[in-house]
């Protein structure tokens, strides 16, 4: 998926990126970089944690980048 359709599915699913952020305690721009993918930030339990929230797989949201 891209950025955008990721973020929608995290609005969609009654969150935002800073909930994410503070339930992790971690930054917000460390999940707006998994978000959008960057291969610099691939925090895999970020990145599960958005899975979970949308319901979709890590290779849905992010095909190819958690193998």
């Amino acid at each position: 998926m891209n950025p955008y359709d990721i973020q929608e599915a995290i609005k969609k699913a009654g969150h935002i990126q800073a909930s994410i952020a503070r339930k992790l305690r971690v930054s917000r721009t460390a999940v707006t970089y998994v978000v959008r993918g960057d291969s610099n930030s691939k925090s895999k339990r970020i990145a599960k944690t958005i899975a979970a929230i949308t319901g979709k797989s890590l290779n849905e949201l992010w095909p190819g980048l958690y193998v």
